[in-house]
């Protein structure tokens, strides 16, 4: 089988204070699957590859098994799992606390010998945010087989910008939030800076900008494209920025179509943000992504 998109990254567990004040401990998460769950919303023939803690709750497995994924790609470590403190100071900004060693982050995000072989003949890759050296790595390996798409960690740019930005020569898309711009550019200027990341390497830059939707740039065109937000209830935004990663590649897999690829990622974080955690989407309908899907290709064609 051919695939669609192979989402790469890691698992957590993670306790989640909302500005609210609201709380919810031991919530099943990690980048990798918010953004599988936001791919499958539009392909069937997407996979992910995510170290196993020691520890990770066998319930939250059950998910999987219950979904019918194909779990080759979690493959267990012999240390704990990343558990992380989440603490949301409005929708847009947010404060991750990371409970466990650091010094396992590296050990906990995928190599390349953790990728089963058929996930190889995958039309594009989403490397998520994990440990940088373990990005630098997977980058020019996986783009031997199809697109590379990077999403950046805002905790390791501090000391690593010209890491990062070197990295960008084996990146095809790039899908940094507004907090990453800032760290890495030292700027908020947008547009601006989607130049610049093509600039270092990447063909296509995709800047998510939360309740304000996200900006789409082609190096190979020059061509802009804004693309607004779903409106919906905000719950818990934690896995929103995954989720659209994962929708924008798989759409983008399957077209190469820029603005249907936003308009696809942004539906899928609507859905993320809806309700605590990520068990909800497992039970998503995808009629109602493509309902949310013409909703919003009708607002911003106006």
């Amino acid at each position: 089988m051919i695939f669609d998109l192979i989402c790469l990254g890691n698992l957590t567990i993670d306790d989640v204070v909302l500005p609210d004040g609201a709380k919810q401990w031991g919530c099943f998460g990690g980048d990798t699957i918010y953004s599988a769950l936001g791919a499958n919303l539009w392909s069937s023939r997407v996979g992910f590859v995510a170290p196993l803690g020691s520890d990770f709750p066998q319930e939250h497995l059950a998910h999987f098994q219950t979904y019918g994924w194909d779990t080759r790609g979690l493959v267990k470590r012999s240390i704990p799992s990343i558990r992380n403190i989440v603490s949301y100071k409005d929708n847009d900004n947010r404060e991750w606390v990371l409970e466990s060693d650091p010094n396992d982050f590296f050990a906990l995000s995928p190599t390349m010998q953790d990728i089963p072989p058929e996930y190889l003949k995958s039309r594009a890759f989403m490397i998520l945010a994990m440990d940088l050296a373990a990005q630098e790595n997977l980058a020019p390996e996986l783009r031997k087989y199809g697109r590379v798409a990077v999403d950046p960690q805002e905790d390791y740019i501090a000391g690593n910008i010209a890491r990062i930005r070197a990295m960008l020569k084996n990146v095809d898309i790039f899908l940094p939030g507004q907090e990453e711009v800032y760290r890495i550019l030292g700027h908020r200027n947008y547009t601006k800076a989607c130049v610049e990341f093509a600039q270092d390497g990447a063909g296509v830059v995709v800047v998510k900008m939360g309740s304000d939707g996200s900006l789409i740039y082609s190096s190979a065109g020059g061509e802009y494209h804004q693309i607004p937000a779903y409106k919906t209830t905000v719950v818990d935004p934690t896995g929103a920025g995954d989720a659209y990663c994962g929708g924008f590649m798989a759409k983008y897999a399957q077209t190469g179509d820029l603005v249907a690829s936003g308009l696809a990622g942004a539906v899928s974080a609507s859905f993320a943000i809806e309700q605590f955690g990520l068990s909800h989407m497992f039970t998503l309908d995808k009629q109602d992504a493509q309902r949310r899907f013409e909703e919003l290709n009708a607002i911003s064609r106006k």
